[in-house]
């Protein structure tokens, strides 16, 4: 099954600040679940969406799929 990544955001642990931080993860969900069902996540906070995308883009190159060269979509 071929799977997409997405980036979820959300207030992290508050800082300093009276305004909580935004964290960021990658989520995986199977590309024909209309329900978009997160099937993984990463278990740690990325501060950035680019680290988040990233950290998803890596996991993503570690599962079994089409041949190198194969197409790789993101939501």
């Amino acid at each position: 099954m071929a799977f997409k990544i997405r980036i979820m955001a959300s207030h992290g642990k508050p800082g300093r600040g009276p305004v909580p931080r935004i964290i960021y993860k990658a989520e995986a969900y199977e590309e024909g679940d209309q329900f978009r069902e997160r099937k993984w996540q990463c278990l740690h906070d990325h501060e950035t969406v680019e680290h988040a995308f990233n950290c998803g883009m890596v996991w993503l190159g570690d599962q079994p799929g089409p041949a190198p060269g194969g197409r790789v979509e993101t939501a």
